[in-house]
């Protein structure tokens, strides 16, 4: 949560650097998205995903490598630099002001609460027999 407020602080300042708020944006995106990644969110145990193995158009891996790397390619193509750029170039007072009417840690908790859905079949409390239990 402090990463994501630092980094939003430099794209807000006008005293960065354009290279300095280039890297803020770059990270900003990679916190924002970990935020919005419900395994990274959920429980401690699951690793943010990464033992949990998934399969797809980017082949095998985790939760966390396609969440960071495929989907993020997906969106934007290769070239993530040249995309942030673009964005660093396309943002206006209306836009810093829609991101700001939300808190960082209201994203986690809706993350959360994605993770805990039935639905979405990621924590499903299985219950056995009692003697399953105590190894008979």
């Amino acid at each position: 949560m402090t990463a994501i407020k630092r980094d939003f602080e430099v794209l807000s300042s006008n005293n960065a650097s354009q290279a300095q708020k280039l890297a803020s944006l770059k990270f900003l995106g990679h916190w924002v998205g970990d935020i919005h990644q419900p395994l990274h969110v959920s429980f401690e145990d699951d690793r943010g995903g990464n033992g949990v193995l998934v399969t797809g158009e980017g082949g095998t891996s985790n939760p966390h490598s396609a969440w960071d790397t495929c989907l993020v390619t997906k969106a934007v193509g290769a070239d993530v630099g040249e995309a942030a750029t673009d964005l660093l170039k396309s943002i206006t007072p209306a836009k810093v002001e829609s991101w700001t009417r939300s808190k960082p840690m209201d994203w986690a908790y809706e993350s959360f609460v994605i993770a805990e859905q039935a639905q979405t079949k990621y924590c499903v409390r299985q219950v056995r027999p009692v003697n399953t239990l105590r190894g008979k």
